[in-house]
């Protein structure tokens, strides 16, 4: 399914291309406006967003097993569906997360035959968003309608866009992901069982997750759905401004949800990973050693982020994204042949293991 991707879009870090100077967005009354907002809610909500920090207790459900806890992104665009669904058997992973695009609606057939592969295991569809529907709310609606639509029978979990505070992917202002979370308000309606993720902010910027789950919006989500990466700063214990680690962004961040009044009380992680050296153009970064690590590394990270994020008490799903890729997955597949990767072992070991 690697034909016909957008021109903006890099099949092979799975991501849009990096925005150039002239297609940023510049400086607008919308931009402004939602900058100013975001500011004052912050800044009226942090007495508060403290002392629940400092109160909360743990909220997830203990498991005997790491089992349903951990997801794992899985894609056809690299054409090898048949041998993806024995690895996903011989892992044992039971909850998987597949992207559809909203730029392949005319192609929804093609991903509804590889996600039938996956009919005994639990799926969340991840719907991305593109500039176009941004802008243009009733196609985002229509699309979104239709993609749903057509997952229905195989799952009832869905989440709303993808990396919202990242212009490349199409929302130049977190208030343009609000209007995208308003306009299919009644989904519930039409399917009341319905699960609906969002929020969907890449790496640790909590100033933005804040926006998306406390406002006067009329959207309701069940589930907050986070890209919490922290490669950038190494290992899952490395601090960012000098305070943060994985467990305390864990902590603040549902602490946010905790107070929401726009989301349910469930945390997902619904993407992490760790770019590999020397894998451009796979990876998704600047492939610089400094946020790069090697494979043995990636393993001993990924082994790592499970344990804190399931030990926390306070997240009920993390999905490692994704299973096939050389730049971050779990197999490299350049040679023509899939190799399993050393995060492949350290990811099944840790699904046949048992909580500290």
């Amino acid at each position: 399914m690697n034909e016909a991707h957008p021109s903006w879009w890099d099949p092979d870090s799975d991501q849009p291309h990096k925005l150039s100077a002239h297609q940023k967005p510049r400086i607008t009354t919308g931009n402004l406006t939602e900058f100013a907002t975001t500011t004052l809610s912050t800044v009226g909500l942090l007495p508060l967003i403290a002392w629940r920090y400092a109160t909360l207790k743990p909220t997830a459900t203990s498991l005997d097993s790491l089992e349903e806890f951990a997801g794992l992104g899985v894609s056809p665009d690299r054409e090898c569906n048949g041998a993806t669904r024995e690895m996903v058997e011989e892992l044992g992973v039971r909850h998987l997360l597949i992207r559809v695009p909203c730029w392949h609606i005319d192609r929804l057939d093609d991903y509804l035959r590889f996600a039938e592969l996956f009919r005994d295991r639990v799926l969340l569809i991840n719907i991305l968003q593109d500039r176009q529907r941004v802008t243009d709310l009733e196609q985002w609606q229509r699309t979104v309608t239709r993609i749903i639509d057509a997952f229905k029978p195989l799952t009832n979990q869905f989440q709303l866009g993808n990396a919202i505070n990242r212009s490349k992917w199409g929302c130049h202002n977190t208030g343009e992901y609000l209007a995208l979370l308003d306009s299919v308000n009644d989904l519930k309606h039409r399917h009341p069982d319905l699960q609906l993720a969002g929020s969907s902010v890449i790496d640790f910027e909590p100033v933005a997750t804040l926006r998306t789950l406390i406002n006067f919006h009329h959207y309701k989500l069940d589930i907050c759905s986070a890209l919490l990466y922290v490669n950038r700063r190494g290992s899952p214990y490395s601090r960012q401004f000098g305070l943060f680690d994985l467990q305390r962004k864990i902590r603040l961040i549902a602490a946010l949800v905790s107070l929401s009044n726009r989301c349910g009380r469930k945390l997902w992680i619904t993407e992490t990973n760790w770019p590999l050296l020397n894998t451009k153009p796979y990876t998704p970064n600047s492939g610089h050693p400094r946020s790069t690590v090697d494979e043995a590394t990636q393993a001993r990270y990924l082994t790592e982020y499970f344990r804190i994020a399931h030990d926390s008490g306070l997240v009920d799903r993390v999905y490692w994204w994704q299973l096939i890729n050389p730049g971050y997955g779990l197999v490299d597949h350049r040679t023509g042949q899939l190799r399993k990767m050393p995060s492949y072992d350290a990811f099944k070991a840790l699904l046949g293991s048992t909580p500290h």
